[in-house]
Parts: structure tokens; sequence; C-alpha cells
């Protein structure tokens, strides 16, 4: 095929997206520029609302090592999802899936195995309105957060924009929450997963829905664009 008999919509639709861009950095140098970012989530919450007045009485690798690991499992889902964003890098989508169900796992078992290590209960009356207290606390740590992430993947070309912000929604989750246990005094698995799951699954879904519109506006600018010409 030529340009002799290329159709002139395709013609127009390519030059339309011709321009000068900046280079996209590897997944691996733009995950690292999030370090400050994932410092600011597993710090940031207990030290704005208060740390844990029990902290003293978990063991050291149940508190800092637990919260550790999830944030580290955080940082890594966001490394797929900065991966994932890149045509031409992105990973089968059944390896998305496991990468979902063992985030899924590793959020459920630091969860249980602190409820098992320091069980801590509240009154069930005020249990609910904890949960959602717990729920307004970590949303502006994680929404900024959500907005950040969001900008770095919208940068490359996500081919499954709701898997790719699924992914990285999922990850600040996991690293506010992470943030969160260090402040949060109720270990009891009712409140973590219905209060700090619930949070981790609304970023999981805004990020899926904020980078299918994202994507989805920037087609149609790319549409209008070719229309122009």
């Amino acid at each position: 095929m030529n340009e002799s008999n290329v159709p002139a919509s395709l013609l127009n639709l390519v030059r339309a997206d011709l321009e000068p861009v900046t280079p996209l950095s590897a997944p691996s140098r733009r995950l690292l520029a999030l370090v400050p970012l994932a410092l600011v989530l597993f710090f940031g919450p207990p030290m704005y609302w208060g740390w844990r007045a029990n902290l003293a009485l978990l063991p050291s690798w149940t508190s800092w090592g637990l919260s550790a690991l999830e944030s580290l499992g955080g940082a890594a889902l966001m490394g797929l999802a900065l991966r994932q964003a890149v045509p031409g890098l992105a990973v089968p989508r059944q390896w998305m899936w496991l990468a979902f169900a063992g985030a899924a796992l590793l959020f459920a078992s630091v969860s249980l195995t602190t409820a098992h290590v320091l069980p801590t209960r509240v009154a069930e009356a005020s249990s609910w309105q904890i949960a959602w207290e717990c729920v307004f606390m970590e949303l502006p740590f994680a929404l900024p957060s959500l907005a950040i992430s969001a900008w770095l993947v919208a940068r490359a070309l996500p081919t499954r924009p709701a898997l790719t912000g699924g992914a990285y929604g999922l990850a600040i989750g996991l690293m506010t929450d992470a943030g969160m246990r260090l402040f949060c005094v109720v270990d009891e698995p009712l409140h973590v997963f219905a209060a700090h799951g619930g949070v981790i699954l609304i970023g999981a879904a805004g990020g899926a829905l904020t980078a299918t519109l994202i994507e989805h506006v920037k087609y149609r600018r790319l549409q209008s664009r070719a229309a122009l010409h």
C-alpha cells in the first residue's frame, strides 16, 4: 500500500496526529519517580491523623513490616499498570487478572494476620460510623494520588484503558491502606474489609472509569482534528 491508494480519511487521521512529542520514559523510570508519592501515602495518614494508640503493642513485623509489604505490593502493581499503558509492553490479560487476585490476597492476608495478633473490636453501634470515618480519612490521600497516576498513564496509549486504570487504582488503594494501618486502631475484619477494602475497591473502579474516559476524550479530539483536515 502506498500513499496513492490509502483512503483519504486515514491519511487525514495520521496527519492530524503528527506533532513533536516528548519521549516517554521507561515504565521502571516512571515508577521510580513515584517513590515520593508512595512515601507520602505510607507516612501521611498516621502523621496527619495520628499514630495508632496501640502501635507499641504490635510486633514490628506486624505493624511496620506488613505495612511495608502491602506498600511494596501496591508499587509492584503500579509498575505493571505503567507497563500495561505502553503498546508493545503490555502483558497478557490473564496476567493482569492474576495480579488483581494477588493484590486481594495480599490485603486479606495482611488484615487477617493483624487481627489475629492483636484483635481490636468496637461496639456494634459505632462500628459503621467509624467505618465511614476511615473512608473519608483515606480519600484526601487517595484521590490526588489517583489523579497523578491517571496523568502518567494518559501520557502513554493504553490499549486496555479499563484494565490499566483498574490496576493503578488498586495500587493506590493498597499503598494508602498501608499507611492507614498505622493510624486506624480497629483491626476487626468486618471493619477493615468494609472500610479500608471499600476504599481500595473505589480506587480500582475510579481508576478504570478515569482511564476509560481519558482515552475516549483523546480519541474524540483526534477525530475532530482529522475532520478539520
